[in-house]
Formats: C-alpha cells, structure tokens, sequence
C-alpha cells in the first residue's frame, strides 16, 4: 500500500486560521452563526438564564432537565436506533423525574412527613415572644422519622442523579 500525502491538510489549515483574521469571509460567517446561535439560545433559555446565580448549582439541574425534556421526544420516536432506544429513553424520563424532585424539594413529603398543624405565638410576661405548636406527640415522633427518611432518600437521589449524568455522553452518539 502506498501513502501518498498531498498539500490538502495544509489548505485546510490555511483556511481555518485565516477565518480568525476579520478581513477574511470566514471570521464574519462565523461570527453571523455564533450569534445567531446565541439569540436563539438565550430567548429559548431565558426562564432559566433569569434564575441563574454563580453560586447556584440548581440552575445548572434546571437547563438540563429542560434540554433532555427537548431531546427525549427525538429519541423515542426514532431519531435512535432500536438497539439502545429503549435503556436510554428509561434513564432520560428517569433523570427527569429525579431532577424534578429536587426542583420541587419534595423529599419530605414523599416520605409521609404530616404538615397537618400550625404554629402561633405567645406573648411571656417579660416581653419575651414563644413560638408554640399543636401538632401532637405522635406527629412529632412521625415527622422526625419523615424528615431523617427524606434525608436519606435526597442524598440516594443525588447519587443516581451522578450516575445518570455519566451516561448523558452515550444519550448522543
């Protein structure tokens, strides 16, 4: 077998660094796409891009719940081949689901916590304001037991949610 170079690649990379230089076609093609591109993106992503905060990692669960809501269509109706449709469709809707959960913040409720009473204050002799309840003995030795188990049940969501998000590169291939 003989390899035979031509003098294509080194064209190719001529055309590639002069489409950074602004006198060139390239630079402003480039530059009508990417902007175009993220006019898109930030009218379609602008629910969340108003929330977002450098310091707020729920932003980030936020985009890519919206981005697998966009993107688990596709694939179910055959924008996949059958082979692996079927396992990645499964996790997509259960990514989904577990990002909704800690969007909702629903941990606690899901694990029988009772918020069947109310609060009110009273007023001490010296000034002093106590905050008192009605809720029983019994709610709350059940809601202790509830909020420990929802503990528990968000930190075993969170580590799914880690391994669900080791796949994401597969879902595109």
């Amino acid at each position: 077998m003989k390899l035979i170079a031509t003098d294509t690649f080194f064209q190719s990379f001529k055309k590639m660094i002069n489409s950074t230089k602004p006198w060139y076609f390239g630079f402003w093609k480039n530059l009508y796409y990417d902007f175009k591109r993220y006019s898109t993106n930030l009218f379609k992503y602008h629910k969340i891009v108003k929330k977002m905060y450098p310091w707020d990692g729920a932003s980030i669960y936020q985009m890519v719940k919206f981005q697998l809501e966009i993107l688990l269509p596709n694939i179910e109706n055959g924008m996949e081949e059958e082979v692996s449709r079927d396992k990645k469709v499964k996790d997509i809707k259960r990514l989904i689901e577990l990002l909704d959960n800690y969007e909702k913040e629903n941990y606690a409720d899901r694990c029988g916590y009772d918020a069947n009473w109310n609060f009110y204050f009273e007023e001490k002799k010296d000034g002093l304001v106590e905050m008192l309840t009605d809720e029983t003995e019994e709610q709350k030795e059940k809601n202790q037991k509830a909020l420990l188990a929802s503990y528990e049940l968000e930190k075993q969501e969170i580590a799914e949610i880690g391994e669900l998000f080791k796949k994401i590169p597969t879902w595109w291939d």
